[in-house]
């Protein structure tokens, strides 16, 4: 049996399993990614970054101003020592932040056990319609058990502090703001949008990461003060970076929604 010529393995290539031609997808077929399109979108991208990085000092300032107002807020007892500067380029300056951790007793390795219990139980008597929701909880569940499994054997040898673990969240939000604009380029500018659409999805998606970066990781040192270092990899897993990157997709989501004129504006 001969083998197949480079001609007919790609014709092969393009058909589907019932010997049909496979077309383009209509929206690769219809989209249009003018010069100028493309020129446009890369220059607001560099003036939000460059915005961006000559609002930093303010930023740091900020996050750390509102830290400390929380922190005095909820009574967390600890330390504080506010951001100084900006630091270096992309590098967010943030503050140190310490609070004094309860201890890890027999008492309290028994209420998370019992609670790992109910948090594996009761989702599965939650209907179908919650499905996903029974997966989150049941994924919570495994990682707290590793955590406390983990604390419960090797309690000193956990390298992380409220320190690392705050001002790595800080920084972690700093560099999804500086992406943004870009990340927008790629997946929003490119469409036939309005320029004050573009402008308009930027600033708010950055606006919501600003705002919410402090509340988040002020939450967290509440928490980890409530129940320990053993709630940080939950938190770090779950309640991280990835909190504000689904706030990302849904404010782009919502974006992709607003009324657009003509396909062929530049």
């Amino acid at each position: 049996m001969n083998p197949l010529s480079n001609a007919s393995a790609t014709d092969l290539h393009r058909r589907g399993h019932r010997g049909g031609t496979i077309l383009p997808h209509r929206s690769i077929r219809s989209l249009r990614l003018p010069p100028g399109r493309v020129l446009a979108g890369a220059a607001l991208a560099v003036a939000f970054t460059l915005a961006l990085l000559k609002l930093q000092p303010w930023v740091a300032q900020t996050w750390s101003q509102v830290l400390l107002w929380w922190m005095r807020g909820l009574a967390l007892p600890g330390e504080f020592t506010p951001a100084v500067g900006g630091g270096e380029l992309a590098t967010l300056a943030v503050p140190a932040l310490e609070v004094r951790l309860r201890g890890m007793g027999g008492l309290a390795v028994l209420a998370h056990a019992v609670a790992l219990v109910l948090l594996w139980w009761l989702p599965g008597r939650l209907p179908d319609a919650a499905r996903p929701a029974t997966f989150l909880l049941r994924f919570v569940a495994l990682t707290h058990g590793a955590a406390l499994l983990y604390f419960v054997l090797w309690p000193a040898s956990f390298p992380h502090s409220v320190r690392s673990h705050v001002g790595s969240g800080l920084r972690q939000a700093w560099m999804l703001m500086l992406l943004t604009p870009w990340l927008h380029l790629a997946t929003f500018y490119i469409f036939p949008v309005a320029w004050w659409h573009r402008v308009a999805l930027t600033l708010v998606t950055l606006l919501f990461v600003l705002v919410l970066t402090p509340l988040q990781y002020a939450c967290h040192a509440a928490l980890v003060h409530l129940l320990g270092l053993v709630a940080m990899p939950v938190l770090h897993l779950l309640g991280g970076v990835m909190l504000p990157i689904l706030g990302f997709v849904a404010l782009y989501g919502w974006g992709m929604s607003w009324r657009r004129p003509a396909m062929d504006l530049a």
